[in-house]
């Protein structure tokens, strides 16, 4: 019942945000950033950066709620939004990332047999070890609990792709993490 009681807020806010109400997009912001800062730490991996992206987000929110057609749709859009925000990061972060690591890779490095210990243990390092798309994938769909539709939607990836990307990361965190139960 909470469920529906949130959507039918959602949906008020939404329609009155697009009718120029600065209030009612406010509230939508401060119902929603929590959400959306947790989502977003999940997929980059730190705080700092989810601020960020969720800034941008709500930026592109804020040019583009006018075209949001259902508002019943509000909640995958905005994390569609939130979700190519993160990829973004996650594409640039990387690029600075490869050309600092082909350059340690150059340098011998010592064996720290307890530090790889340690990574295996760490979740946070092995998400972050993920690809972008997977990354993001799993983010929604272990820490938003949605379907494999809804982030289908949300990233406009087809359905089985969004499967093939939630099967390589769980092989990836499986071989990362080992056979933790």
């Amino acid at each position: 019942m909470r469920r529906g009681l949130d959507q039918a807020l959602d949906d008020y806010l939404v329609l009155l945000a697009q009718g120029g109400s600065r209030d009612a997009f406010t509230r939508l912001a401060a119902r929603w950033t929590p959400k959306l800062l947790a989502f977003a730490a999940r997929a980059l991996g730190t705080t700092e950066a989810a601020k960020d992206v969720v800034q941008d987000t709500w930026e592109s929110a804020t040019r583009g709620l006018a075209r949001l057609d259902d508002p019943a749709r509000f909640r995958a859009w905005i994390y569609a939004i939130a979700a190519r925000k993160c990829a973004d990061a996650l594409r640039g972060k990387y690029r600075g990332q490869r050309i600092a690591a082909e350059a340690q890779a150059m340098a011998p490095q010592p064996a720290d047999a307890e530090q790889e210990s340690n990574d295996r243990l760490d979740v946070d390092a092995a998400l972050k070890r993920l690809p972008p798309e997977q990354r993001v994938a799993v983010s929604l769909y272990f820490g938003e609990e949605m379907s494999v539709a809804d982030i289908a939607a949300i990233t406009g990836a087809p359905e089985g792709t969004v499967k093939s990307r939630l099967f390589a990361a769980r092989k990836a965190l499986r071989e990362t993490l080992g056979d933790v139960k």
